[in-house]
């Protein structure tokens, strides 16, 4: 940590996206109700499988006599078709709610605070730790503090992240799982206090647990894996971190092993949902063209669509090029963006059901972000005018991709997939009436269908009775005031950035 900095800077960061991220419930659906009905099925009877809930969800895997089946029937049990990962974290917490609810553990109003609180733990928590980790790393990477704080909030708040760290969905957890792991290893490259055995085990569980939340990171995992595998020395280091990475996956292998019947049997192999045995393998066809265009473009799907201050990344990563110490970071970027388009565009459905933006690119995002930072390196615009032009432009589209994905979510992030326009024909017009958290959606369906008092809502609503877009009035009063302390507190001192972390 910055010495001159202190650690109050980053406790404040912590808490202007935890609480933006914990502001909002948004109740069931299909992916956060097969997810949490694992964490029921683990605590309430110590097994893996869903029968008592598996009408809760269409996402599930069933698995009979005969191996993968599509309904009930002699000898047949269901089971969650997600990785285990975000179910394996919000556990705890669900354990301890419920062993101290007594007779109130049955009633749909605490499976839905316990659903709440589950995904605050395990998915919010794990989102908001990304984003200190990664205005630490703005810092580490010699930019100035307001800037290092606008591109790590700008990640938090203008991005794809703050819906989805809102939702019990795997992909953002994922995200910052790998911005974690990344994030410590490039202080352990760059800064001069190496991390010990525990920190670099640690660092390693982070990537490990990263592809037992998403499988898809298993590619972005081996990319870090090769990056530390250049420089870090002596070799027993490396082993601590191999064994952090070791530890999740060889968990993963035993879940695998004991409810699909071998270890790299994944529960895709026996979901219900017919896409995931089409294409090639799990869903994965031929990249398109015309999937990567929309992807990045499209209003129904577009990345820079919703978060179009994104698209400095490319002006960034070249200048960050320039940067020989700086390469070795941004080639592990650019391979897991590449990636994780390439894998986007591949897949049968690629458009990812109801969503209000690309979710399957969000392990991408804080790779961008890094790109993204190129711009603002010391040295890389000389220029002082043209320097805070792209500055002020990249302020303008981030402030435009905060109000996207504001209104997303404190709408709904689930827009269903047959509205093509999810902005301009559902967000902006329920939010511009003030209709806010208008999910019904029960995080226990069958026997709660569409119960007012069990659908989605924030903070506002919930504890203030405010209605309309005044329920949003006590988040901004917090985000104001912790801003406000935030931009004296990092007020530049006769030292830039990069000094700054010369002397941490």
């Amino acid at each position: 940590m910055p010495r001159s900095l202190g650690w109050k800077p980053f406790a404040a960061v912590f808490f202007v996206v935890f609480c933006a991220y914990g502001y909002f419930y948004q109740a069931g659906g299909w992916n956060q109700n097969s997810r949490f009905d694992l964490v029921r099925a683990n605590v309430e009877s110590g097994t893996s499988r869903i029968d008592p809930y598996h009408r809760n969800t269409g996402d599930k895997a069933c698995r009979g006599p005969k191996g993968r089946c599509v309904k009930a029937g002699e000898g047949t049990h269901f089971y969650c078709d997600k990785a285990p990962g975000a179910s394996w974290l919000a556990t705890p917490s669900y354990a301890v709610l419920y062993w101290t609810a007594g007779s109130e553990r049955s009633s749909d109003e605490f499976l839905a605070f316990a659903a709440y609180v589950g995904s605050l733990t395990s998915v919010a928590l794990p989102s908001a730790l990304a984003v200190v980790a990664l205005f630490w790393l703005m810092l580490l990477f010699g930019l100035p503090r307001r800037t290092a704080l606008g591109l790590s909030l700008g990640y938090g708040l203008a991005t794809l992240a703050f819906p989805y760290a809102t939702l019990f969905y795997g992909h953002q957890l994922a995200a910052a799982l790998l911005l974690l792991g990344f994030a410590a290893l490039v202080r352990e490259r760059k800064g001069t206090a190496l991390l010990g055995r525990l920190g670099l085990f640690a660092a390693g569980a982070a990537l490990g647990m990263s592809v037992v939340v998403e499988y898809p990171s298993a590619v972005p995992l081996i990319a870090i894996s090769v990056y530390a595998l250049t420089w870090m020395r002596p070799w027993q280091r490396l082993a601590w971190l191999a064994a952090g990475i070791a530890v999740p996956g060889l968990c993963c292998a035993v879940y695998h092993w004991m409810v699909f019947g071998g270890p790299a049997t994944l529960p895709y192999e026996f979901s219900t949902q017919p896409h995931r045995s089409q294409g090639f393998f799990m869903g994965l066809g031929v990249p398109e063209p015309r999937v990567l265009k929309e992807l990045l473009f499209g209003q129904y799907r577009g990345l820079l669509y919703s978060a179009p201050w994104l698209v400095a990344a490319l002006p960034g990563a070249i200048l960050m090029f320039r940067h020989s110490k700086h390469r070795a970071e941004l080639y592990v970027s650019l391979f897991i963006v590449a990636f994780v388009f390439w894998l986007n565009s591949s897949l049968v459905d690629w458009q990812g059901g109801w969503a209000m933006g690309p979710r399957y690119l969000i392990s991408a995002i804080p790779f961008l972000v890094i790109m993204a930072s190129g711009l603002f390196l010391p040295g890389a615009i000389r220029n002082d005018k043209l320097r805070m032009v792209v500055a002020a432009v990249v302020l303008a589209l981030g402030l435009h991709s905060a109000h996207m994905m504001l209104m997303g979510t404190a709408v709904k992030p689930e827009v269903p997939s047959y509205i093509k326009a999810p902005y301009k024909d559902y967000l902006r017009p329920s939010f511009s009436k003030g209709k806010l958290s208008i999910s019904t959606q029960g995080i226990n369906m069958p026997n709660a269908p569409r119960r007012a008092k069990l659908k989605a809502w924030n903070i506002g609503q919930k504890v203030f009775g405010l209605s309309g877009r005044s329920s949003l009035i006590p988040l901004f009063v917090i985000q104001v005031l912790l801003l406000g302390w935030l931009w004296r507190r990092l007020r530049l001192s006769p030292t830039d950035g990069s000094s700054e972390m010369r002397k941490a």
